[in-house]
C-alpha cells in the first residue's frame, strides 16, 4: 500500500489547511461539571428509556447475543433537532455517545461497547427523497432493504451496498460498505456526495467536498468517531438493465488437495482483476469431514458476456470434483433478491450469539499457506463443527474499488483483492448461549492457520478483541493519524466514544 512518508507529509499539510471548527479549550469529561443527565433527557422531551422503564431491557439487547451492555439511556429522535438536543445532554454530563442505526454492529458499538453509553437509536428517521438528478436524501434510520426498495420503486435506481436488508445504512456507510455491485459501482461510502452531522457541541451541519472538507473525509471510513450523521446524501445509478447470477457447487467429498485447488484458482482469479462487471465469493466450510466450497456471485450484462468473464475461473478448477453451474438472467431488482431474499424490514429482525474476524489481502495466499489452513479447519471440525456454526466467505474486491486513492476518503483498503470474512455462531439460530473462550481462540486460529500477521482488515467486520495497535493498523493503516488529529480537532472532548473510536492525538 501507498504508506510512504510523502502520504503521511501530504495528510498533515491538509490538516493544517483544511477548516475545522472552533469547539473552544478542550475539557476532559471527567472535569466537567455534575449535572441532571436524566433531567436533561426529560426537558428534551425526546423519547428515552433507562434502566427502570418497560421496555429497556428488550430495546438493550445487542443483535450479538455474547455481548450484553447497559446504556444509560436510549433515546429516540424523530429529527435533527432532537439528536441536537440529546447530545448536549450527554456531553453536559460525562455521558459518552453512540449511534444505532440497524443494530448491526458485531462488537455491538450501537450500544456503547460498555456500560454507560448514550444510545442514540435513529429508528424512527425514515424519510427518503429521490431529486431529477439521482441524488437520494436518506436519513440514517433506513437499512439496506429500505432504501433498495424506495430506489427500484422510483425511477428503478440502484446504489452499491451489502447484501442483509435489516442491516442500517449508518454503520454500512460509514465504514465502507461492500456488496456485489462494489466491483462495478464502488462502495457505499464512495457514493456519498453530503452528510448531514450532528457534533460534539449540537451544532447541526453539512459535510461535503466542499464545505467542512476534513469533516467529510473522516466519516467516510469512520463516522461514528465524529459525530451522529442524521442523513446521508448518495449519487444513485440507473439500475442495470440485465445480470446474470450465477452459482458453482462441487463435490461435497472434495478431498484436500482438491479443495486448495480450488481455493487457489479462485485467489489467483481475483488477483488477476478481472473484469470490474463481474462480482464473485466463495462460501466454505466442513461438513462429514470433507471441505465444502461454492462460489458465486453477479455478473452485471449478459449470460454471453458472463461466460467470457469466468472462463479463467471455471478453466482452472481441478478436473473430477463434481462441478455444477447454474446461471440465471435477472433484471436488477430480482437479481438482487436471490442473494437478499425480500427486501422488507417490517418483521422482526433477527439475532444472533457469534463472534467473528476478517482479513483483506492485496495477493492471494500462497498454496502452502492454503494447505495448512484447509488442513487446520479439516482437524479442528472434529472438536467445533458440533458447538458452533461457522464459516468461511471470501469476497473478490478489486475493480472500481481500487481506482479510488487510499488517501481520498478515510477508508484505507483500496488495493486489496480479497477479503475474507470468518464467522462462528452457537446452534439453534443463536439461541444457544457462547462456548467460551475455546471458541474465540479456534476462530482466531481460523486466521492464524491462513496468514500469521494480517495487513489489513474490513471494519465493518468488527473484532473487539484487537489490541489498540491492532485496529488501529488493520484497520485504518496509513489514513490513522490524520483521523486523531481530526478527531481532536472536531471532538475534543471525547464525546462520540467507543472501545475502538478513534482517539485523540496526543
Amino acid at each position: 500500500m501507498l504508506r510512504d512518508l510523502w502520504t503521511a507529509v501530504a495528510a498533515t499539510l491538509f490538516i493544517l489547511s483544511s477548516s475545522t471548527p472552533v469547539l473552544g479549550t478542550a475539557v476532559h469529561l471527567d472535569e466537567r461539571a455534575p449535572s441532571d443527565f436524566t433531567a436533561c433527557l426529560t426537558a428534551s422531551k425526546v423519547k428515552t428509556l433507562t434502566a427502570s422503564s418497560s421496555g429497556y431491557s428488550t430495546a438493550a439487547l445487542a443483535f450479538n447475543r455474547r455481548l450484553v451492555y447497559k446504556p444509560a439511556a436510549i433515546v429516540y429522535p424523530t429529527s435533527k433537532t432532537d439528536v441536537s438536543a440529546v447530545v448536549n445532554c450527554a456531553a453536559g454530563s460525562g455521558v459518552p455517545v453512540v449511534a444505532r442505526s440497524g443494530g448491526h454492529s458485531y462488537a455491538a458499538y450501537g450500544l456503547g461497547g460498555k456500560d454507560g453509553a448514550l444510545v442514540i437509536d435513529l429508528s424512527s428517521m425514515k424519510s427518503l427523497a429521490l431529486d431529477s438528478t439521482g441524488l437520494l436524501s436518506s436519513q440514517t434510520g433506513n437499512r439496506l432493504g429500505d432504501v433498495a426498495q424506495y430506489l427500484w420503486d422510483n425511477g428503478k435506481r440502484a446504489l452499491p451496498h451489502g447484501t442483509c436488508p435489516y442491516v442500517g445504512t449508518g454503520g454500512h456507510a460509514s465504514y465502507g460498505g461492500f456488496g456485489l455491485y462494489g466491483r462495478t459501482a464502488g462502495l457505499l461510502l464512495d457514493r456519498i456526495v453530503s452528510a448531514e452531522v450532528v457534533i460534539a457541541n449540537g451544532t447541526v451541519l453539512t459535510a461535503s467536498n466542499t464545505t467542512h472538507s476534513d469533516l467529510f473525509w473522516a466519516l467516510r471510513g469512520a463516522a461514528p468517531s465524529y459525530g451522529i450523521v442524521t442523513s446521508w446524501t448518495f449519487s444513485t445509478l440507473a439500475a442495470p438493465s440485465t445480470l446474470t447470477n450465477y452459482w458453482y457447487t462441487f463435490s461435497s467429498t472434495l478431498s484436500n488437495a482438491n479443495a486448495v485447488s480450488i481455493i487457489m484458482a479462485f485467489q489467483n482469479f481475483a488477483a488477476s482483476n478481472p473484469t470490474k462487471q463481474l462480482a464473485s465469493l466463495a462460501s466454505l466450510g466442513v461438513s462429514d469431514g470433507h471441505m465444502y466450497i461454492s462460489i458465486s456471485g453477479t455478473y452485471y450484462g449478459s449470460k454471453t458476456d458472463f461466460t467470457t468473464a469466468i472462463k479463467p475461473l471455471q478453466d482452472a478448477f481441478p478436473a473430477n470434483v463434481g462441478m455444477k453451474l447454474s446461471t440465471k438472467s435477472r433484471d436488477w431488482y430480482t437479481g438482487l433478491t436471490d442473494f437478499t431474499g425480500p427486501l422488507s424490514t417490517s418483521g422482526p429482525d433477527i439475532y444472533d450469539t457469534f463472534f467473528a474476524k476478517s482479513v483483506v489481502s492485496a495477493t492471494a495466499f500462497s498454496k502452502t499457506s492454503v494447505t495448512n489452513w484447509v488442513n487446520y479447519m479439516i482437524q479442528q471440525d472434529k472438536t467445533w463443527g458440533s458447538k458452533l456454526w461457522w464459516w468461511v466467505e471470501i469476497d473478490m474486491y478489486g475493480g472500481v474499488i481500487s481506482q479510488v486513492p487510499e488517501t481520498a476518503t478515510s477508508y484505507a483498503h483500496r488495493d486489496e483483492t480479497l477479503n475474507f470474512q470468518f464467522y462462528g455462531g452457537t446452534p439453534n439460530d443463536g439461541k444457544d448461549p457462547w462456548v467460551g473462550q475455546g471458541g474465540i481462540d479456534f476462530m482466531n486460529g481460523l486466521v492464524s492457520s491462513l496468514v500469521a500477521n494480517p495487513t489489513g482488515a474490513y471494519p465493518n467486520y468488527i473484532d473487539p478483541t484487537l489490541t489498540a495497535d491492532q485496529w488501529h493498523s488493520l484497520y485504518f493503516a496509513g489514513n490513522f493519524q490524520r483521523l486523531t488529529q481530526l478527531k481532536k480537532a472536531w471532538d475534543p472532548s471525547n464525546v462520540f466514544n467507543f472501545p475502538q473510536s478513534i482517539p485523540l492525538a496526543a
